[in-house]
């Protein structure tokens, strides 16, 4: 008979540390990956969370008195925190704000109230309160997840697998006090109920880190992919990617009967502020310039980097006038944007050329029609908007800007803040060079 108990306690002793020993081989495997990709800040909050269920799993299994206030106190906070934490990790990685402070208010007051259940006796009100409050917080969680509008497979089913683990927390404390009498903490641990938990724990585990890493991998191979279609210095779309896409909303235009128009545009005199000011106030330039189109077009419309100096905008249900309109608050915005790198008097301007689209165009022959636009407002003077159906509207320049002699076109490369007086030569009226 001793014997016979003494391999029951093995076993159970065995089957305790399935909780504590998964959580912390999930721990780690979480620590690793953050570790290759410090940028996802969310996978720690899922490491805090595995540390602290395994932390509670192990001391309310090993415990020699889990009826003591102070050892269900602890493991109550270390359960409820690690809910939270696993929901705020999730939401965070949905771009998706929590209510965090109104947990952890809410997490102090179920604590606060394991402090006046008598373990010894009843532990139906601890394990209750603490079931409960776990589940309103992933509830919570999911709905916030929801509400990110996420169309990805795997946060639907994260989505899903929340409610579900959610649905468990108020149904087994439940329907242990239903089918139970009156137990003591420990009488708890040896009864069907807690060997229900343990089980449900292993199985709800497992399936949702599988439901994380799959999110994990997924976003990783979304990273990869908009690595792929967009330019490291702009973050617009890459040449490519734009024609790519531009073909599929072109074709969905003439099916749906609407408008499009396309603005090509160039910063004009480019490779002279290369060499006068140097690659990085280039790349300043080439930012800045992108960061006013990001800024400026709706979010149903393209933009894409086509190479170089050379910017390119599909604006959705947009007339050629109107985007004539569009191109011209461009212009407008550049003028006035000083540019890291380059004189304070110096003024950066572009070149535009929009065109219409037609019902039998192309991706090709809408692209050519503005490029050669763009082509006439560069021969016109450079710094205005040319559209495909009218003559060049001169643009008016700031009054800062006068022109440069010939001879200093040659003028060796000059520091950053050169004295004022002097024009960029970017410019109509200001041109240091007769090239693009």
């Amino acid at each position: 008979m001793k014997r016979k108990q003494a391999g029951v306690v093995v076993s159970d002793q065995i089957v305790g540390l399935i909780n504590p020993g998964m959580s912390l081989i999930f721990a780690a495997g979480g620590f690793a990956l953050w570790l290759r990709d410090r940028s996802l800040i969310y996978v720690l909050g899922y490491v805090l969370a595995a540390l602290l269920i395994g932390f509670s799993f192990a001391i309310n299994q090993y415990s020699n008195d889990t009826g003591q206030r102070a050892v269900q106190m602890l493991v109550a906070a270390l359960s409820i925190t690690a809910v939270i934490s696993l929901v705020w990790s999730m939401c965070h990685r949905l771009g998706q704000r929590t209510p965090l402070l109104l947990w952890l208010a809410g997490a102090l007051c179920t604590v606060a109230l394991v402090f006046f259940v008598d373990h010894s006796r009843d532990v139906s009100a601890s394990l209750l309160a603490v079931n409960c409050y776990c589940g309103v917080v992933m509830v919570m969680g999911a709905q916030i997840m929801s509400s990110a509008g996420s169309r990805q497979m795997v946060d639907r089913l994260l989505v899903w697998i929340f409610g579900l683990v959610a649905a468990q927390f108020f149904i087994r404390p439940i329907t242990v006090i239903m089918l139970s009498d009156t137990m003591s903490t420990a009488e708890y641990r040896g009864s069907a109920g807690h060997a229900v938990l343990v089980v449900t724990a292993a199985m709800f585990t497992l399936v949702l880190t599988a439901a994380i890493l799959a999110a994990t991998i997924s976003d990783q191979l979304n990273a990869v992919k908009r690595s792929a279609r967009t330019d490291d210095l702009t973050g617009l779309l890459r040449r490519n990617a734009f024609e790519e896409q531009a073909r599929a909303v072109m074709t969905k235009a003439r099916e749906d009967n609407v408008t499009l128009s396309m603005v090509v545009a160039d910063i004009d005199h480019f490779k002279q502020v290369n060499d006068r000011w140097g690659h990085p106030a280039g790349d300043a330039a080439i930012r800045g310039f992108s960061a006013i189109i990001s800024g400026t077009i709706r979010p149903g419309d393209l933009a894409g980097r086509m190479g170089g100096e050379e910017f390119c905008i599909l604006a959705w249900g947009c007339p050629g006038q109107a985007a004539g309109n569009l191109a011209e608050r461009l212009r407008t915005a550049l003028v006035t944007q000083a540019v890291d790198g380059i004189d304070a008097d110096s003024v950066l301007t572009a070149s535009f050329g929009v065109a219409e689209m037609r019902p039998e165009d192309g991706f090709d022959d809408l692209y050519m029609r503005a490029d050669a636009a763009l082509y006439r407002a560069k021969q016109q003077g450079r710094n205005r908007v040319v559209t495909d159906a009218q003559e060049a509207a001169t643009a008016e320049l700031p009054e800062a800007v006068t022109p440069l002699p010939a001879s200093h076109l040659n003028a060796p490369r000059k520091p950053h803040r050169a004295g004022r007086g002097q024009a960029a030569g970017l410019g109509q009226g200001a041109a240091i060079a007769s090239g693009a």
